[in-house]
């Protein structure tokens, strides 16, 4: 059990959540390449490439849930769980649904309306504690 607590687990962790999910946006990227405007895909879009990339994005979910749990484990409080917490649990909670979304640009419109939703959030966390 320490070993998930250790910061060279967290890192290990952090890096293949990050590096898969830089090689899924560059899937998604080919695959949805004429919502973006590009004229063709860098590389063939088979219906096995779709496949891996759903495996990638299942792993992606995984490995953010796996997180999660890790961070719980540590407080061991839900309220302070959730308080902390609630943006990455909403965020992954939501992410399954995105992945519906066969249209790249609703989907990243509303990634980007989260993210400035949670830098807002910080700063004003910042702006309280001061």
């Amino acid at each position: 059990m320490k070993i998930l607590f250790s910061p060279l687990f967290k890192k290990i962790l952090s890096f293949v959540t990050f590096s898969l999910i830089v090689i899924f946006i560059f899937g998604l990227v080919n695959i949805e390449y004429s919502s973006l405007g590009i004229s063709e895909p860098l590389f063939v879009i088979t219906e096995q490439v779709i496949i891996i990339f759903d495996i990638i994005f299942w792993a992606i979910v995984s490995l953010l849930t796996l997180e999660l749990l890790i961070a719980y484990l540590k407080i061991r409080n839900t309220k302070s769980f959730v308080k902390k917490y609630w943006l990455e649990i909403i965020m992954l909670v939501l992410m399954p649904v995105f992945v519906g979304f066969k249209i790249l640009k609703i989907s990243l419109k509303i990634i980007k309306q989260v993210k400035i939703g949670k830098t807002v959030f910080k700063l004003f966390q910042k702006m309280k504690k001061s």
